[in-house]
């Protein structure tokens, strides 16, 4: 059955931390797809697509795998996904794949990939926007092992909903949580399922779109990013909930192509 890419904001579960995995050869007789990664997608079906991989390299896919695996890309806002591939060349699928150098790949058909992140926008906190905290609610689990690159910070959370309605999610700052002086920079969670009743409880990875205005504000190559959230019973306190390391130069997204 053909794999196309989910646009909607269903949640599906993940494993419990990010990976770059190699499976098997595709050549094997499984015909499973060698490789596997989150990736931030730029370009598009005229002039084609770049997958930034989160592991550090640079994926092309082939037009008629992204045409045949990623139909519904075309004409989307999708800017995160989790795909799987193997290499062009069917003699170097296997081989270990290095950060800061690119590949060209085939997408492949796989059950437990290819579908779109659901992504967020990132919020300067100011009094107008005090309905960030009074309105904030609690999420049930957030993983510790974060991560942020190519334009996005990243966590694995799982949330209660309403199935019936729109929840509401971004992440969110104030000045108090730049600090420049320790090279730290604090992104707080804000969670609201617009509804009394939660029919429905899901995991998922969560992309974060980081403030590039930001990035001016450091003079060093790397920072401390923090992720709080609330996640105590009360629903009343923001706990740190994750840290990584975030390298200055990804606040931006990577160039188109």
């Amino acid at each position: 059955m053909k794999t196309t890419l989910k646009l909607s904001t269903l949640l599906v579960a993940l494993a419990s931390v990010f990976t770059f995995t190699s499976c098997m050869n595709s050549s094997d007789e499984s015909g499973y797809p060698t490789y596997s990664s989150y990736v931030t997608i730029t370009g598009d079906d005229v002039f084609g697509y770049t997958f930034h991989s989160d592991f550090g390299a640079t994926l092309k896919p082939t037009s008629a795998s992204v045409t045949q695996v990623l139909p519904g890309l075309s004409g989307s806002n999708v800017k995160r996904a989790y795909v799987a591939f193997d290499l062009a060349s069917e003699a170097e699928n296997g081989k270990e794949l290095e950060k800061g150098k690119t590949y060209e790949i085939v997408l492949c058909e796989s059950y437990y990939a290819n579908y779109s992140i659901p992504t967020f926008s990132t919020i300067y906190k100011t009094e107008a926007s005090d309905s960030l905290v009074t309105k904030n609610q609690r999420l049930i689990n957030v993983n510790k092992d974060i991560w942020a690159i190519n334009g996005y910070a990243n966590a694995q959370m799982t949330i209660s909903y309403d199935q019936y309605k729109a929840f509401a999610m971004n992440a969110f700052y104030s000045e108090e949580d730049i600090d420049v002086e320790n090279n730290k920079l604090t992104l707080n969670l804000y969670y609201n399922s617009k509804s009394d009743t939660h029919t429905g409880q899901a995991t998922s990875v969560f992309s974060f779109k980081l403030p590039e205005n930001l990035a001016y504000n450091f003079q060093t190559d790397t920072i401390t990013l923090v992720m709080k959230a609330m996640t105590d019973y009360d629903g009343s306190f923001m706990n740190e909930v994750g840290t990584c390391k975030l390298a200055v130069k990804d606040f931006f997204t990577p160039n188109m192509y």
